[in-house]
């Protein structure tokens, strides 16, 4: 949980002064946890595509106490960035707070931008630093945290979305025998339910994504499925888009 927590800090070559104008929104963090991070790692952040400028909050919750590093009876002063590695260079962020140090026990985000020029899929290494208070005093605790990727993909083939609408457009490639990308628009922030039917009408796949204002986009991997000819559905809580794809190995 802790990796979870601590892999906010993603998409970036270059640390910002100026602080981040943007508002924590934690409320994807199960009620009474004490820690989290929204999106968490297994929704992942959104996709760069390459020329397109790409904006993303990212929201984390701070623990107060030392035991989501396995260290009962601490607490944690902050949490801070150090470095980072394996990113696009021409993504940057910004930090809610100063110098990008967290308290410990608060809420904060992490505002994400910049345009990407090139394709770009790697890992990323962050490099964070622990603040924490035990029994034998402070100290400081160094963590690489990884499990998130840094992904940029090309605009060929992608077709235009009207942003002033929710609009949903075909996965591209189609068909496809690795990844595939779905490109959807929304007009604010809100939940999208997406889904996949097999030709029998049986659900194969479910998921829900908060989508930010703008176009977002939602990857899907071949080996997540049988060979064969799938219906996939997104819909938010007025309007259901459906199209068809194509899964091929």
């Amino acid at each position: 949980m802790i990796k979870q927590l601590l892999s906010t800090f993603l998409f970036t070559a270059t640390t910002l002064i100026a602080t981040a104008q943007c508002t924590p929104d934690v409320t994807c963090i199960p009620s009474g946890t004490a820690y989290g991070v929204c999106p968490d790692s297994a929704t992942g952040l959104k996709h760069g595509v390459v020329n397109v400028p790409y904006t993303e909050t990212v929201s984390l919750k701070i623990p107060a106490t030392t035991d989501a590093f396995g260290v009962p009876g601490g607490t944690v002063t902050s949490i801070e960035l150090d470095t980072m590695i394996g990113l696009e260079p021409n993504l940057t962020y910004q930090c809610s707070a100063p110098s990008c140090i967290y308290p410990g026990n608060s809420t904060g985000c992490v505002l994400i931008s910049g345009t990407p020029t090139q394709v770009w899929d790697k890992p990323v290494v962050v490099k964070v630093i622990a603040n924490i208070t035990t029994i034998f005093g402070p100290s400081k605790v160094p963590r690489d945290i990884t499990g998130y990727r840094c992904v940029v993909t090309a605009a060929t083939g992608i077709e235009s979305l009207n942003a002033s609408k929710f609009d949903v457009g075909q996965n591209t490639p189609n068909p496809f025998t690795g990844r595939s990308e779905i490109h959807f628009s929304v007009v604010n922030t809100e939940n999208v339910d997406f889904k996949v039917y097999n030709m029998l009408g049986a659900v194969v796949y479910t998921a829900n994504y908060k989508a930010d204002k703008g176009t977002n986009t939602i990857t899907i991997e071949a080996n997540s499925f049988a060979p064969g000819v799938y219906v996939y559905s997104l819909g938010n809580a007025t309007q259901t888009i459906t199209k068809r794809m194509i899964v091929s190995r």
